[in-house]
């Protein structure tokens, strides 16, 4: 998938001076004592000497770049457009950690950045772990003819062509993506992991000091090993299922201990068993430090020796409309997926199964079963299988 979309595993984004400005003769400078020009993950109180201009909102150093990005730690909003190259831009390239470039050919930061651009290209290129997206953008929606886009140069294309560069560009016409991403300089990175959070961001490499790419990459590098070890320490804090899977387990899944254990860090794996119509199958109880329910059930498929079915009944466990078990009610859930719930037979004869597919994988919600149309009952169990076809309990 990186090397189909070039760098498709995490996200960042650089964008390059204030929109705001018209001219500015100094570019790749800073001349602020407390630059605005470190990676940040979360955004603190700017420094005394900041500056708000009115109407602005953004707290900025001297040279106009911001102290913070507003969408710290929010989901990347949904891309779209035509890459540099004539394609079309495929958001489900972005699947893992991704640096993303915004900027523009207008931009003299931008221009600045360029060399420091193409050397971070080229070093994410030896990561398998990474991924790099740039996106072109106009300083604002005012500004997005050929002409002040791309100046001499008429597109990326050509500009790439006359620089020698190459790496994935996708086209922001009318500045609606650099909107949506609420960019206020450019060059601007964020850092997006792969669920689509956005997890850190900063401006221009080229007034960084040191040595800009290989300091960022080292930023890089520590924040996602801080996020696996919070995730290892708190597990509970990322657990999850829905229609693409539980934690990390995802798609057909070898029914093993070494093979469970890496879709389920930080927690306790116990060999358990569980009866149906008089006979015994193997399963794994996934247990969380300190606790004696299970976070989840793992049951096999035993003739391929695959996993069959994830179930949850732990409240902790967050669905894909954010909904928990014990608190969810039946209403909550959207129109168009009650359309997908049936009475269930067998064990679950006196319950509602709501089911919902992903290509093969099929995920289901466990509600009791209403007894009047003013019953609104409560979510009681999660379940997703990588295979199809709904399970006949």
């Amino acid at each position: 998938m990186k090397r189909a979309f070039y760098a498709a595993a995490s996200l960042l984004l650089i964008a390059a001076c204030n929109p705001a400005e018209t001219a500015d003769p100094q570019h790749g400078v800073s001349t602020d004592p407390n630059p605005a020009t470190r990676f940040i993950t979360m955004n603190a109180p700017p420094p005394n000497t900041a500056i708000v201009n009115e109407g602005d909102n953004v707290a900025r150093d001297a040279d106009g770049r911001p102290y913070g990005y507003d969408l710290l730690g929010q989901p990347l909003p949904p891309l779209s457009g035509q890459m540099a190259d004539g394609s079309t831009f495929d958001p489900d390239m972005l699947d893992t950690w991704t640096v993303i470039d915004v900027w523009g050919i207008w931009c003299g930061d931008c221009l600045a950045d360029a060399p420091y651009v193409a050397a971070l290209v080229t070093a994410i290129e030896q990561d398998p772990d990474l991924d790099f997206l740039s996106i072109h953008t106009p300083a604002n929606a005012n500004r997005a003819t050929v002409e002040e886009m791309f100046g001499k140069y008429g597109s990326v294309a050509n500009y790439f062509a006359d620089k020698g560069y190459s790496y994935p560009t996708l086209i922001d016409d009318d500045a609606s993506i650099r909107e949506a991403l609420k960019i206020s300089w450019t060059p601007s990175y964020l850092l997006v992991d792969p669920d689509g959070i956005i997890r850190g961001f900063r401006s221009d490499l080229s007034v960084a000091g040191g040595e800009p790419v290989k300091d960022f990459l080292k930023d890089v590098a520590k924040l996602k090993e801080d996020l696996r070890e919070s995730e290892i320490e708190n597990p509970l804090q990322q657990a999850s299922i829905g229609p693409e899977g539980a934690a990390r387990l995802t798609g057909a899944v070898p029914f093993n201990t070494d093979a469970i254990r890496g879709a389920f860090p930080g927690y306790q794996i116990v060999p358990d068993q569980i009866s149906a119509e008089g006979e015994n199958y193997p399963v794994f109880n996934i247990m969380a430090e300190g606790q004696e329910t299970p976070v989840y059930v793992v049951e096999s498929s035993w003739s391929l020796g695959q996993v069959y079915r994830v179930t949850t009944r732990h409240p902790d466990v967050t669905g894909p409309l954010g909904e928990h078990i014990g608190s969810f009610r039946l209403s909550e859930l959207p129109e168009l997926a009650r359309k997908g719930c049936t009475e269930g037979a067998n064990a679950y004869a006196d319950k509602l199964l709501c089911s919902e597919t992903d290509g093969e994988a099929l995920f289901q919600r466990v509600f009791n079963k209403p007894e009047s149309e003013e019953d609104n009952p409560v979510l009681i169990q999660m379940s997703w299988l990588p295979g199809t076809g709904v399970p006949s309990e």
